[in-house]
């Protein structure tokens, strides 16, 4: 299954007391291929800085982890996802906070890969958009 990986999935996969850890790990170790955008990378940066108060040691320890995995591929964000994403927000199918995720769903939807994430609007989203998601 080749995945794109939304980045609540790389938080409770971090965090093991968080209440979809178990679930996020086996998505990430039953998976065949993982394919992370970088804005995915700017956020798990942030929320495990800001939010979980974790060392930048850590944090880059955990990149590391999950960008050295032989199956992971780092993507950067192609234009057309971007204006994509930005058309998407445009006819006004939401709120302008949940940029990231519309950037996050047109590179998924550009590169035609299943999308992991837990966020049940993005998820409603995706579906509606035709992209396969999990859980």
């Amino acid at each position: 299954m080749k995945l794109l990986l939304d980045t609540n999935v790389l938080v409770y996969d971090t965090i093991e007391d968080s209440e979809y850890h178990n679930m996020a790990m086996r998505i990430i170790d039953t998976a065949k291929e993982l394919f992370i955008p970088s804005i995915v990378i700017y956020e798990y940066i942030w929320v495990m800085l800001k939010l979980a108060r974790v060392s930048p040691s850590f944090v880059s320890l955990k990149i590391r982890e999950y960008l050295e995995d032989p199956r992971t591929t780092c993507i950067l964000e192609p234009m057309g996802a971007l204006i994509n994403a930005l058309k998407m927000l445009e006819r006004g199918e939401q709120n302008i906070r949940e940029i990231n995720d519309y950037i996050i769903l047109a590179t998924a939807l550009h590169y035609n890969l299943i999308l992991a994430t837990f966020d049940k609007k993005l998820r409603r989203i995706a579906i509606k958009k035709g992209l396969k998601v999990i859980p």
